[in-house]
């Protein structure tokens, strides 16, 4: 999971305009001269701060694309839906955007949630598409009609693995929440650890949902890590840290993409984090142009920095509506069979204003996101870039970048 973390403004912001947004659009039928997408994300529960950036990061690229003209197949209409985070509900939500409201591409699920839709995506011909989806079961499911504009989270891991290796740790414990998407990578910064000769302490898995993790504490503790790699959600995280601080631990962490917001340092504490805290999430590379006008644009719109995945979910709305430029037809069917192409095609374009320019001009184009490098691999993913960010003053903050290239 993954770019510089929203300050609290922004994303109160985001919720309040997201909130509105939902209660407008999602019950008007589609018009002449538009095309909808839906975006289905978790706007409430545990990942909600992330669902919140998601449909941000997508309405504004809907928004750019209109204000470019819209597509050939119209003006994009956004539909949005909430799923809490629950498979059953985005199975629900999505049937309900494509039969009833037409949506020829629906983007922003969760992993669960991907997983779960793979086989209505593929059934009713629909794109879908998700910003922060690094399950690994898409490195075998994906690639048709399912796609997604960031990374497997076997990259996750690798990268966690090559911090924990280079910060010079010689003892680490990890605590990994019982998802698929918090032991895959964690099966993988293991390995890594394992071939730098770092002994791991512990290996706990635990489930979420718990009131505490006591008992699961008892034995890292006693082992006193130099580190603790903890792979969990927002709500079980910050129970962990609470008790593991509470037990005596004196160590640093390194966290995975979930606790990548600003909401920890008020859950826990700050001075808890501050200077012995680390997150790793995938990230763009802040360096290249693409990313520097999205985040002045966001900044422009939104009087905040960019959340994670927000250039992720920027990236889907500007790719799906180059698709529909370019295919022969303004559907789903239409939009899978270019999208590759799009993505790593011909002259490089930062924008759908100069994309849409190009493909008038008879061009094959190659869509340059603000996430980074878009071409997709036989599974519909992308190669990863991944940051390192500190706590400082009760902020993360940049601190370390590995581009594609360092995992290859």
């Amino acid at each position: 999971m993954k770019t510089n973390t929203a300050t609290r403004m922004g994303s109160v912001l985001l919720c309040s305009t997201l909130l509105a947004g939902a209660v407008a659009v999602a019950p008007l039928a589609a018009q002449a001269e538009e095309v909808t997408i839906g975006i289905l994300v978790p706007l409430t529960g545990e990942l909600g701060e992330f669902g919140k950036i998601v449909a941000g990061g997508v309405e504004l690229g809907v928004a750019e694309v209109n204000a470019a003209g819209g597509t050939k197949c119209g003006t994009i209409r956004a539909v949005v839906a909430d799923t809490g985070g629950n498979p059953e509900v985005a199975i629900r939500e999505a049937t309900k955007m494509i039969k009833s409201e037409g949506a020829v591409a629906v983007v922003g699920p969760t992993s669960g949630e991907m997983v779960a839709l793979v086989d209505l995506a593929k059934r009713t011909k629909t794109v879908l598409m998700s910003p922060y989806a690094g399950t690994i079961t898409l490195n075998e499911t994906g690639g048709d009609y399912v796609y997604r504009t960031v990374s497997s989270d076997l990259g996750d891991g690798a990268a966690s693995g090559l911090w924990l290796s280079e910060k010079g740790y010689k003892r680490v414990a990890f605590l990994v929440q019982n998802e698929e998407s918090t032991i895959s990578p964690a099966q993988v910064a293991k390995a890594k650890l394992e071939a730098s000769g770092i002994e791991l302490t512990d290996y706990i898995v635990y489930n979420p949902g718990q009131p505490s993790y006591q008992a699961e504490l008892v034995s890292v503790l006693a082992n006193a890590p130099d580190a603790i790699y903890l792979a969990g959600g927002q709500e079980s995280g910050v129970t962990v840290i609470k008790e593991a601080t509470a037990g005596g631990f004196e160590g640093e962490w390194l966290f995975t993409a979930d606790l990548a917001v600003p909401e920890v340092f008020d859950a826990v504490g700050a001075q808890y984090l501050n200077d012995r805290a680390y997150v790793e999430l995938a990230s763009s590379d802040r360096s290249l142009p693409e990313f520097k006008a999205f985040e002045t644009l966001f900044k422009e719109k939104n009087g905040g920095a960019p959340g994670p995945f927000a250039a992720n979910s920027f990236d889907m709305a500007n790719l799906v509506a180059l698709s529909l430029e370019k295919a022969d037809a303004c559907t789903g069917e239409g939009i899978n069979a270019v999208i590759r192409d799009i993505a790593d095609g011909g002259e490089p374009v930062g924008t759908f204003a100069a994309g849409k320019e190009a493909i008038a001009a008879g061009k094959d184009v190659n869509y340059e996101g603000a996430s980074g490098p878009l071409a997709f691999d036989k599974s519909g993913t992308p190669a990863g870039s991944y940051s390192i960010q500190e706590a400082k003053d009760g902020k993360w903050v940049d601190l370390k970048f590995y581009p594609a290239s360092a995992f290859e």
